[in-house]
């Protein structure tokens, strides 16, 4: 069963509702780089991979913002008429903002490598941390393994039709990460020679435990799921702590977007749209996906 959505993520820019995609079952990622140095508004979901890489420089970490649950295919590539599918064709896209560009590797309209911006062929440290741990995360949660390709050719050599580019067989064949300038009907040479193979080693050992952390979780003993209270403390009307817990995992989780304010303790619309968005991001809620919190909301929200 695919896990839709990643934890932390943030769905303020959510295009799902806009572009409803085709339904997939993820065995492959494709890394791009946008070439810019902020999230762009990819033509208001028109271009979109599912999810967005951005690097926040202050606290050193990626922050990740989804448009597309990872069983709905994404629109950041190239589908041409025959040939192969590519954006339906069981992948989850993500994108990084930042550049793969060696014009761009020390300076960038006035901005500096590593400090304004990621050059991802020499990407700090802790952008490949984060960007591993995703892909752990997509390994434990949704079995793309951690392989890829053994050629990543630098930009712009590996733009267009070069020797890194799969056949159409071969794409229709593959399982694991690969990059924009790997996918068949496709010109773009991005992310170019990312050190892909330093992030299935990072990968790798998150998925062990041995080193590295997730980037919305740590090290240490998970703690058991607060006790459930009862469905009487939540709905219109009610004022408590409750409330505030329940909303805070929620942004914890990522299904914060209705909040302007909060969250808690008074119950708001809010709360229960984006309760809302959670029982309709798992298979076991679905079906009773009314905004109000019982048992087995509660347990799996807090798992």
């Amino acid at each position: 069963m695919t896990v839709l959505y990643y934890p932390g993520a943030s769905r303020a820019y959510d295009y799902s509702s806009r572009y409803e995609g085709s339904e997939i079952k993820p065995n492959c990622g494709v890394i791009h780089t946008t070439e810019c140095s902020v999230l762009p508004s990819y033509d208001q979901g028109a271009e979109a991979p599912n999810i967005t890489a951005v690097p926040n420089f202050g606290k050193k970490r990626l922050e990740f913002y989804q448009h597309y649950p990872f069983d709905s295919s994404a629109r950041a590539l190239v589908n041409r008429a025959g040939g192969v599918e590519t954006n339906t064709l069981n992948c989850i896209q993500i994108e990084l903002v930042g550049t793969c560009d060696p014009e761009n590797e020390t300076s960038w309209d006035g901005e500096t490598a590593g400090e304004d911006y990621v050059y991802w062929p020499d990407a700090p440290d802790w952008a490949l941390q984060d960007l591993a741990a995703f892909m752990a995360w997509q390994y434990k949660n949704n079995n793309i393994p951690l392989t890829g390709p053994a050629t990543w050719l630098p930009y712009p050599s590996s733009y267009g039709d070069t020797d890194a580019r799969m056949s159409f067989a071969e794409w229709n064949n593959f399982q694991g990460w690969c990059g924009h300038a790997h996918v068949p009907e496709n010109d773009h040479g991005d992310p170019g020679n990312i050190n892909f193979a330093k992030l299935v080693t990072l990968a790798k050992a998150k998925v062990n435990g041995s080193s590295g952390s997730d980037s919305s979780t740590t090290n240490t003993k998970p703690q058991p799921a607060p006790p459930f209270p009862g469905t009487s403390y939540f709905g219109p009307g009610k004022n408590n702590s409750y409330i505030t817990l329940l909303g805070k995992q929620l942004v914890k989780k990522g299904f914060g977007k209705h909040y302007t304010s909060g969250p808690g303790p008074k119950w708001t619309e809010a709360d229960r749209l984006n309760l809302r968005d959670f029982q309709l991001s798992r298979a076991e809620l679905r079906g009773d996906a009314d905004g109000l919190p019982g048992p087995l909301t509660w347990r799996l929200l807090f798992s």
